[in-house]
């Protein structure tokens, strides 16, 4: 569990530094910056934790028409894995709502 916590916080550790880097970069608010990317960062989160939605169906298929072969759609549950990069990114979105709160 530590192990996990030590991702979560080392996950939220970058992209506020990433975020606050690019705010500096371009010279722009550094809450809009931090709300845009942590809502880039959730959906970014979502997409490689998620399995049996739209995109892992259209890249099987991509697959299976490059090697010639013929494609049965599986009918497969969706799932989300909840991992340290989905948990982290949800933390930089309340680190965003506690600076608009505090600030």
């Amino acid at each position: 569990m530590a192990r996990y916590i030590s991702y979560v916080l080392l996950v939220l550790a970058v992209e506020v530094g990433i975020l606050y880097g690019i705010s500096l970069y371009f010279q722009t608010d550094l809450l809009t910056t931090m709300f845009l990317g942590s809502c880039l960062f959730i959906f970014f989160a979502f997409l490689t934790g998620s399995s049996g939605d739209v995109f892992t169906k259209n890249s099987e298929l991509a697959v299976f028409n490059t090697l010639l072969g013929s494609y049965k759609p599986r009918h497969e549950k969706v799932t989300l894995r909840i991992g340290p990069f989905m948990v982290g990114s949800l933390l930089t979105m309340v680190v965003y709502f506690a600076m608009v709160y505090f600030m």
